[in-house]
């Protein structure tokens, strides 16, 4: 299981790269891009679900990385893979949450309603 989980983080790791290589990486990272990039494709949150649009994976990874600047050390990976899943699904499914975790959201990408 863990060479899986291996093979998976490359995969995903080469995802990344491909998308900074076609020109995506303004897009994906921002301004700084790989340098300001802080998520850790080893991790279970970084992983893409066997359903989700290569574009939805690339927004949840820039929520990610955002959420992972601001919150770094008061923050759990099981917390950050719950709000990203949350993430997708109130940006793309108009999914409502609770406040916290709206204002959560809000914080760290301010298209999302409050």
């Amino acid at each position: 299981q863990l060479r899986a989980r291996e093979r998976r983080a490359v995969r995903t790791s080469r995802l990344a790269a491909a998308l900074a290589g076609r020109g995506s990486e303004q897009r994906l990272l921002g301004a700084g891009g790989m340098s300001d990039f802080a998520v850790d494709f080893t991790k279970s949150y970084a992983r893409r679900r066997p359903d989700e649009p290569r574009s939805h994976y690339s927004s949840r990874l820039k929520f990610i990385n955002a959420l992972l600047k601001g919150e770094a050390d008061r923050i759990t990976d099981e917390r950050i893979e719950v709000l990203s899943h949350c993430y997708s699904n109130v940006k793309y499914l108009s999914n409502v949450y609770g406040k916290e975790i709206m204002d959560m959201l809000h914080k760290y990408d301010p298209e999302i309603p409050m």
